[in-house]
């Protein structure tokens, strides 16, 4: 059997959201976060979501 990469639907509704707020918060400008702090905390969690999503799934054989 082959790993296949999982898509995991409730991680990428998840995922969304974040990236747009992640999105809205990134001065193109200046590159740089608007508030340093929750731009960082937005990347953290937009990332992780994203990992999760794409996680192999684990087959029981």
């Amino acid at each position: 059997m082959k790993n296949k990469i999982g898509f995991n639907p409730i991680f990428a509704l998840l995922a969304f959201p974040i990236g747009l707020a992640l999105f809205r918060e990134f001065d193109f400008q200046n590159f740089e976060f608007k508030k340093p702090a929750l731009g960082i905390l937005y990347l953290i969690t937009f990332i992780t979501c994203i990992i999760l999503m794409l996680k192999k799934n684990k087959t029981l054989s």
